[in-house]
């Protein structure tokens, strides 16, 4: 695998957009098209929240389809709890783009991102439309990125190159997020906002797109949490063109193995890329939960601490105060025996078999807390399964950002 600058145009036969359409009051970048000039297939997963957006809605209709050719996103927006009014714009904006496109509407994605409640300002969009078309290039995938952001800091995106069979095949992302981020997304296949666009030149099936997908986000997206809130809008799309030229995958075989690894540690590094940049973050933190029975425990503990709102307060001051892990871990609602579990704050062991450790530092372990990277390990002695999940400190700027969102 050979790690490469580059984002959703990256793939071979992928062109993307990204301009202004006046839906953010800032005046920036807030509409993009992501297009394959062959048709595709595609895989999406979405918010298991029960409160879904309408673009969600539509894109769940859409997905179902055999091939796809595009993706329309628009940040500053989230349109949800828009009514049936909201459901009509989000398929119209889907519809008008594929009509500038020459496509079915079936084969073209939708999404959204920005403040619930406020209605799709549809007629800027569509007055925009026809620019975003006319501005496809392989070059794009940099305005691609900057036009879905909203309170991010930073753009994010990704790409890789993996050898299938004798071809070289290239997986790119982009994604957006830094607060109401803690993605439960399923795809279909199986059943502020994280949006991750990912594109492919792979040859490979639908259903084996999906199987892909579905083990990727798993470890990677769904392991991730700025502030413990779902949002409306959660949604993740993969458009594979088949450009490449390799065998075409159609069964859990090597070849789908390699292709799957490779798009499992391009949604990891954009995972973590999500969590650097969460609202007010100043500190990074990684929690790895060894020595459980199952995979499941360990997510379920991991996940469970990493929405700590006390931890993330007390990593913010720099406070080790291990006692919230110990608490978190407790409330995961994992059976485990709390007389046989450590804690390590970085190399610093702090609880050892379910007490103080001996040689406990606290003010080693303060000195620990000061760093930007803060990595939690805690061991149940009770298994072989581990898990990791990523979350950043809570600060002051956190919250300032959010008392003030809608204004």
């Amino acid at each position: 695998m050979i790690v490469v600058k580059g984002g959703v145009t990256m793939a071979k036969g992928f062109l993307a957009s990204g301009l202004e359409a006046g839906i953010k009051k800032s005046g920036k970048k807030d509409l993009a098209l992501l297009y394959s000039e062959v048709p595709a297939v595609a895989a999406g997963a979405f918010t298991t929240n029960r409160f879904q957006a309408s673009p969600v809605k539509i894109s769940k209709l859409h997905i179902k389809n055999k091939t796809h050719q595009a993706v329309i996103v628009n940040s500053g927006n989230a349109n949800c709890a828009n009514g049936k009014t909201g459901d009509r714009s989000a398929w119209e904006m889907a519809c008008y783009a594929a009509t500038k496109l020459g496509l079915s509407e079936r084969e073209m994605l939708v999404a959204s991102t920005g403040i619930i409640g406020v209605p799709l300002p549809l007629n800027r969009i569509k007055a925009r439309i026809g620019d975003l078309v006319e501005g496809l290039s392989g070059k794009g995938g940099e305005n691609f990125a900057e036009s879905i952001l909203t309170t991010d800091t930073v753009k994010k995106d990704f790409a890789v190159k993996i050898k299938i069979g004798s071809s070289i095949v290239s997986i790119g992302g982009a994604c957006k997020g830094a607060g109401m981020i803690h993605p439960n997304m399923k795809t279909e296949g199986h059943h502020a906002t994280m949006l991750s666009f990912i594109t492919t030149d792979a040859a490979i099936s639908k259903k084996m797109l999906e199987a892909s997908l579905d083990e990727a986000i798993k470890y990677s997206f769904n392991m991730v949490s700025v502030d413990g809130d779902m949002s409306t809008n959660d949604s993740c799309f993969i458009l594979a063109n088949g450009l490449a030229g390799n065998i075409k995958i159609e069964k859990k075989n090597g070849e789908y193995k390699k292709f799957t690894e490779g798009l499992k540690f391009l949604t990891g590094r954009l995972a973590k890329m999500l969590v650097r940049d969460g609202e007010g973050a100043t500190k990074f933190v990684e929690i790895d939960v060894v020595g459980a029975k199952t995979k499941e425990d360990a997510c379920a503990v991991a996940r469970k601490i990493s929405t700590s709102n006390l931890l993330k307060c007390a990593i913010f001051g720099e406070d080790p105060n291990w006692g919230r892990i110990c608490a978190a871990a407790g409330a995961s609602g994992v059976e485990f025996d709390p007389d046989k579990v450590d804690i390590y704050l970085g190399g610093i062991k702090s609880l050892s078999n379910g007490a103080i450790a001996k040689n406990y530092d606290k003010e080693k372990a303060r000195e620990f807390f000061k760093t930007k990277d803060v990595a939690i390990r805690v061991d149940l002695n009770d298994g072989k399964a581990s898990a990791k999940a990523w979350t950043c400190d809570f600060s002051k700027e956190y919250v300032a950002i959010n008392s003030e969102y809608s204004t």
